[in-house]
């Protein structure tokens, strides 16, 4: 199977298994909520919340906890006469006050007509404020005291019920307490798997009933608003609101707290409230949550920012994200985001696995990371959580296959490339040397014809030949192939055969060129051509007949005056046509009386001598006119040397000289 279509498939894979929520991949996000929310640990903006600390000077100065309920009755009328908001308990009146001195008088049968009832104070100061009291949700079926909603609830789409936490059982603070008070609100909160609290749910289902939480309840009537109004559809819960403000949760009601850092003079120690012992300014139109930092009443929690805090502390985190419309938002478009990030960065680790180098693809790999973590940034930065931790891993298991796979296959493909290159490598050797038996040997001649080739590869794409036919006729051609190795020289061999051939026969100069034309023709691989001059040199009369077929300029040079002069070619190159008559190939004669003529194919021209500086036609007439008194195979084996000066040749050299 394709790797490439392999990979789309595991991608495919990766992205269902990314949306199962496994244990792993919980953690996974939980480590990533929990760094991001140290990382970027704000403080608090607003000032409308004061913390009554139930703290260890309270304790101290008060009395031994729980406190009598006139003690709470008192700090109600303190708070009152401070013209507080709201005032939210994070405490339980489940039971009568067993401190109570009417109580405690009626047991021993005395007359406790005028003796103080601690209940009833409370219960009055209840009475004159804007409380809200707790609840909390029971696994079990515990249905201690009743309750019902003091908020009118209003729902349109599906029931909520069904999306909502479910507890069977609760426990509140007495009926009368309950029906005193302006607000009831649950505290229940839930745990993740390592116990750090990240989210709390806003509103519950107890006991077939929705019930809004502490801190709902607390903005609803710190908004002096009577009414939610919830909408769900067949996903869940789609939101809550009020009149006044909308309430950011997911389908199943839960808020993802946005914990921050608490100013110090948000706490105040409830012994200052109860002694009358505060600055009562500060706290009119204000939001009090009364609750216990102490740490025998046990009601501390750790929070994602590593820190262990009281639990008011967290209703107080909750309602600052309302007030001030900074809001954790986890929900159905999170999800959506987080998988359209997750398809487009495992495409693109796709394509950096795949088409750069190893090296380039770790580096790209890298910086992909990097942006996918700033992109995470971002948008925490705009208060959505998206967890790019389990992003980053499903990348990495991707990136990892891909780049082992690639390796694996390269290793394999250069492995059978080598072992093809051997092969490959010992057939050019053999082709390069039959190519260099069919170069001419005949030393005798040399002083009317002489050349040279050296090839760049080991198969030539330049060819030469010289033949003595006669005691004074001599065949002679130097040609080029288009095209490099071996086809090339299988398209040379062919012409030099009919070269060979038809040369013995002593074919008349067109019709060998006629002959040779229509063989390569027939024999190229598409569209192969050969330049070539092709000509005869009577050595007795010094005279040369020859036509040049699309090759380079024939160079003569005049010794007298020495100058230079060039025949230009007259016909196509070879292969390109069929040619018919060989009448209609027009020959060019030249008496070689005090002349030389030098044929080149352009890796002379074109090739590199110090300083990648080609050697130019202009080279070739420098270095004959400095050896003029030499004869032409000396003054070939100088230009030739002069090019053949570095490991890998640009191109084939090839040079013949008549005289």
């Amino acid at each position: 199977m394709n790797r490439k279509f392999l990979s789309l498939i595991i991608i495919s894979i990766l992205i269902v298994v990314y949306n199962f929520e496994t244990n792993i991949k919980k953690r996974i996000g939980f480590i990533n909520y929990d760094y991001f929310q140290t990382l970027f640990e704000e403080n608090f903006s607003t000032n409308k919340i004061v913390i009554i600390d139930i703290d260890e000077t309270s304790i101290e100065n008060i009395g031994q906890f729980p406190w009598r309920r006139d003690v709470y009755s008192k700090i109600l009328n303190n708070l009152n006469l401070a013209e507080t908001s709201v005032i939210a308990f994070d405490i339980f009146f489940s039971e009568e006050d067993t401190q109570n001195p009417t109580k405690i008088f009626q047991e021993f049968n005395l007359n406790s007509e005028n003796i103080l009832n601690s209940d009833q104070l409370f219960l009055e100061s209840i009475n004159n404020n804007n409380v809200i009291l707790p609840l909390v949700g029971a696994t079990k079926e515990i249905k201690k005291n009743k309750f019902s909603s003091k908020a009118n609830i209003i729902t349109k789409g599906e029931n909520p019920l069904n999306y909502l936490y479910n507890y069977q059982g609760y426990i509140s603070s007495l009926d009368k307490f309950n029906n005193a008070a302006k607000g009831l609100g649950s505290i229940s909160i839930i745990d993740s798997e390592d116990g750090i609290l990240r989210y709390v749910p806003l509103i519950l289902n107890i006991d077939e009933k929705i019930i809004p939480s502490l801190s709902l309840e607390t903005v609803r009537l710190y908004n002096k608003e009577k009414s939610y109004l919830i909408q769900t559809d067949q996903s869940g819960i789609k939101s809550i609101q009020t009149r006044t403000t909308n309430f950011n949760i997911n389908e199943n009601g839960l808020n993802f707290v946005k914990f921050k850092k608490i100013p110090k003079n948000t706490y105040i120690s409830a012994s200052d409230i109860y002694q009358n012992n505060f600055d009562q300014e500060a706290l009119k139109d204000k939001i009090v949550l009364i609750g216990s930092s102490a740490e025998g009443v046990f009601d501390l929690v750790k929070i994602p920012t590593g820190k262990i805090v009281p639990g008011v502390q967290v209703h107080a985190n909750i309602i600052e994200n309302i007030l001030s419309k900074d809001f954790l938002k986890i929900n159905y478009l999170t999800k959506i985001t987080e998988n359209i990030v997750l398809l487009i960065s495992l495409l693109v680790v796709l394509i950096i696995a795949n088409y750069f180098k190893p090296i380039y693809s770790i580096l790209n790999y890298a910086i992909l990371l990097l942006l996918l973590f700033l992109i995470s940034i971002l948008f925490y930065k705009q208060n959505y959580f998206v967890e790019i931790y389990n992003i980053i891993l499903f990348n990495s298991l991707l990136f990892i296959y891909l780049l082992y796979s690639r390796f694996v296959e390269e290793n394999k493909s250069s492995i059978e490339n080598e072992k093809k290159q051997l092969v490959l490598k010992k057939e050019r050797e053999i082709a390069g040397e039959v190519q260099k038996k069919l170069f001419p040997t005949e030393k005798n001649i040399e002083n009317f014809v002489y050349a040279k080739n050296i090839p760049a590869r080991d198969v030539s794409g330049d060819y030469y030949d010289y033949i003595k036919v006669s005691d004074d006729e001599i065949y002679f051609t130097l040609a080029d192939v288009s095209g490099k190795g071996i086809k090339a020289g299988m398209l040379m061999a062919n012409a030099s055969s009919v070269f060979k051939s038809f040369s013995k026969l002593k074919f008349p100069i067109n019709q060998l060129a006629q002959n040779i034309n229509n063989q390569v023709k027939e024999s190229s691989y598409k569209g192969m051509f050969i330049t070539a001059v092709i000509g005869k040199l009577n050595i007795t009369s010094k005279e040369v007949e020859f036509v040049n077929f699309g090759h380079e300029s024939i160079m003569c040079f005049e010794k007298t005056s020495n100058s230079f002069s060039y025949i230009k070619a007259e016909k196509p190159p070879l292969g390109l046509l069929n040619i018919k008559d060989a009448n209609t190939i027009n020959t060019n004669k030249l008496n070689l009386n005090d002349k030389n003529i030098f044929i080149y194919t352009d890796g002379v021209t074109e090739g590199y001598i110090e300083d990648e500086k080609e050697f130019t036609v202009k080279g070739i007439e420098d270095e004959i006119l400095k050896n003029k008194s030499s004869n032409i195979k000396e003054i070939i084996e100088i230009i030739t040397n002069k090019l053949n000066n570095r490991e890998y040749l640009r191109d084939d050299i090839t040079m013949m000289g008549l005289q």
